[in-house]
């Protein structure tokens, strides 16, 4: 499309033309030729001059990565620098390409990165970066990025939405927990987990998943229920950890990286780091259609990248999460918003057998009226808030 400086051209060589008709000069007459003429060529050039443009993105954190063949790792309130290589097929240059990449893991205020090349052309692609942090965790995917160029001489601007593809996994903050006094002075590293195995002690039923034996089915719960039941069966092991995540569409409380469910997600990777690291099994409940927890214990790489991922979109509310936990000896439930039915279940769990330490997420880290007298010998009560997890978490 024109830009205002072509329409004043154009109108300049309007007026020259009238001035000749009247005039009869022959120089005004070239002058409007030369005008009209400058205004095609560019516009001939321009034509397609952004199709042969393409954007390759490459990350470089604080930390490099072991070799040249593994991707760096990033996490939260990491830094980041984003490169850049535009480039451009065909001998036709191209000038004055202005674009904005949207960095979608940057801070709000640093999302819209603008970038200018003045000159453009095969033989020489042009190398950029800006840095920036990584803000949240999330798979992060880059949107196409708009560019647009002026022309040589600024007077058809041409525009373009360029699929530019990137993604970036942010994995959760964390802090290295190292003890776990509540769990080692409890003295359940030296007693067996009651947990989900393959042995011949039944300890409890649920809904059939995708992958279960038939031979596993409980046909008179399946019977009852109306849907595939399958039993489970306890594994004579080591005690494993089991943190309870809230994974219901309404089980946060605030916005962005520091809303109580976020928080629940930097604890859950703390206490997996302490796990993985001190030979614990390590496993995570909850419920969500899309982002069900594996059944089996994880390894820190498995721990990371399930919770990098995971959403609070759910339909199941932890209350119900928690009536259908299998019985374990010892869970840590992260309450990221208190609901009386919630309060209830927590109650109930010492008498099916688990001790567990349930751990408020409130956006001022005070106790909910409703938890008051809720702790017992078999449950244990914490607070804390997404400013002060890190504290809450090292006295526990």
């Amino acid at each position: 499309m024109p830009t205002r400086r072509a329409l004043v051209i154009f109108l300049l060589a309007v007026a020259l033309y009238f001035v000749a008709n009247q005039t009869q000069v022959g120089w005004v007459y070239i002058m409007v030729d030369l005008l009209l003429a400058l205004l095609l060529a560019v516009w001939l050039f321009s034509v397609g001059v952004l199709r042969g443009v393409a954007i390759r993105r490459t990350f470089h954190g604080a930390t490099p990565p072991l070799d040249d063949l593994s991707p760096p790792d990033f996490f939260e309130d990491d830094p980041v620098t984003v490169a850049l290589a535009v480039s451009r097929a065909g001998l036709r240059p191209a000038f004055m390409l202005a674009g904005v990449d949207d960095c979608p893991f940057a801070p709000p205020a640093e999302r819209r990165q603008s970038f200018f090349v003045p000159l453009l052309h095969g033989r020489r692609p042009a190398q950029l970066e800006y840095a920036t942090t990584c803000d949240r965790r999330g798979i992060h995917t880059f949107p196409p990025v708009p560019l647009t160029s002026n022309g040589p001489v600024g007077l058809f601007r041409s525009r373009r939405r360029l699929a530019a593809p990137g993604e970036l996994l942010v994995y959760p903050r964390y802090h290295p927990l190292n003890r776990f006094r509540l769990l080692e002075n409890r003295g359940f590293t030296d007693r067996h987990a009651l947990r989900v195995g393959h042995s011949s002690e039944v300890i409890g039923i649920r809904e059939y998943r995708t992958g279960d034996s038939l031979r596993q089915i409980h046909w008179r719960s399946t019977a009852r229920a109306g849907r595939l039941v399958v039993k489970e069966f306890a594994d004579q092991d080591h005690l494993s950890l089991t943190v309870v995540l809230d994974l219901s569409a309404g089980g946060s409380a605030g916005e962005g990286k520091y809303s109580t469910f976020e928080t629940a997600i930097r604890l859950a990777a703390s206490l997996g780091y302490y796990a993985t690291h001190h030979n614990v099994p390590f496993r995570l409940a909850g419920h969500s259609e899309q982002w069900q927890p594996p059944n089996i214990a994880l390894s820190w790489w498995g721990v990371l990248h399930y919770l990098a991922r995971v959403q609070n979109n759910g339909d199941r509310p932890l209350a119900q999460v928690l009536r259908q936990l299998s019985p374990v000896p010892f869970a840590v439930v992260l309450v990221s918003r208190p609901e009386a039915a919630a309060i209830r279940e927590l109650a109930a769990l010492g008498n099916r057998g688990t001790d567990a330490l349930a751990v408020f997420i409130t956006p001022d880290g005070s106790l909910p009226a409703t938890a008051l007298g809720l702790g017992s010998e078999r449950l244990k009560i914490k607070t804390v808030s997404p400013h002060n997890w890190v504290e809450g978490l090292q006295a526990i």
